[in-house]
């Protein structure tokens, strides 16, 4: 059974104010479904529920969003097609979302400084959780699902939230030593990474004890880095240059495996289901960068909708 009968490819075109599917071999465009609010950003898999959320977190970007979005929508993967919006009212500006292991789907909303809780069955808000800063733009859930951490960027902090059964409440700030600008949890270790936000760095934080316990250099890199991202087993970390094109990887453990140039304005990517691949997003270049993770080559450079700023694979039944 090849890739395109296994898995679909799902791209949210943040320039374009579109939802893509795209053939996971080719990446050609075979589905756009264009029913959005400006603008869609950031996406997250519901696997048991065959379907996907996207976020409408407003016309602007962190720090600077005058039409803040209030609506999530939710994608039906296997009809390709938007069944349906999720209204946050009066909640504003919701981004980054991540599943956690008790089945509810955690959303920051930034402007509000509130992590939703959802449950994803019924698309439902089932709990608020007060968080302390309004520049709360991701966060991350460990593998254990016992606690989220919150990047709160221009704040150099990052907030720990104990979660129980859709239930959380704020335990910790962890002080950074500047701004941050990503953060994603190891599926397989006791740390989290966060990207500094103002020089090439990688913070590496003890899950447990809730300290900074190094800072990784980034050696490719002139700038500041964006987004982590780690493979679905662990064995893989991405980091992704801010408005630099430029990407370094590492594996599970944090050891270095180089740097690849990609496109202009990388934001988010994805590793293939067998970790041969990693696919990132261009957005001021509307390609994705094709990457053979064995070589560190750039194999492909397709173009893709207006401005794509984050994609996924997802399992067909």
């Amino acid at each position: 059974m090849t890739l395109k009968n296994r898995y679909g490819l799902i791209a949210v075109d943040k320039q374009g104010s579109n939802v893509l599917f795209l053939n996971p071999e080719t990446f050609a465009v075979e589905r756009e479904l264009n029913a959005f609010p400006p603008r869609p950003h950031e996406l997250l898999i519901l696997p048991q529920q065959h379907k996907a959320y996207v976020p409408i977190f407003g016309d602007g970007i962190h720090g600077d969003n005058p039409h803040p979005g209030h609506k999530i929508a939710v994608i039906d993967l296997l009809q390709r097609q938007v069944q349906g919006f999720i209204d946050v009212s009066p909640l504003e500006s919701p981004h980054t979302a991540r599943l956690g292991h008790d089945g509810y789907v955690y959303q920051c909303c930034e402007n509000s400084a509130t992590i939703l809780v959802i449950d994803p069955n019924s698309d439902t808000i089932i709990n608020k959780i007060a968080v302390p800063s309004h520049n709360t733009h991701r966060l991350a859930i460990l593998p254990s699902g016992r606690k989220l951490f919150t990047d709160n960027e221009e704040d150099a902090s990052v907030t720990v939230v104990e979660l129980s059964g859709g239930n959380g409440k704020v335990i910790d700030t962890i002080a950074m030593p500047g701004t941050i600008s990503g953060i994603a949890a190891s599926p397989i270790s006791a740390f989290i990474v966060a990207t500094d936000g103002e020089k090439p760095g990688l913070h590496v934080l003890d899950s447990n004890k809730h300290r900074l316990v190094k800072t990784l250099p980034l050696p490719g890199h002139k700038k500041s880095s964006q987004l982590v991202r780690f493979s679905e087993d662990g064995s893989l970390l991405v980091v992704i240059g801010d408005e630099e094109p430029v990407i370094s990887l590492f594996d599970g453990e944090l050891n270095p495996l180089g740097q690849v140039k990609v496109g202009n304005k990388p934001m988010d990517g994805c590793f293939s289901p067998d970790n041969q691949t990693l696919l990132i997003a261009n957005e001021d270049d509307g390609t994705l960068s094709v990457i053979d993770i064995a070589t560190l080559n750039v194999i492909a450079t397709p173009a893709v909708g207006r401005g794509c700023e984050v994609l996924s694979y997802f399992a067909i039944p």
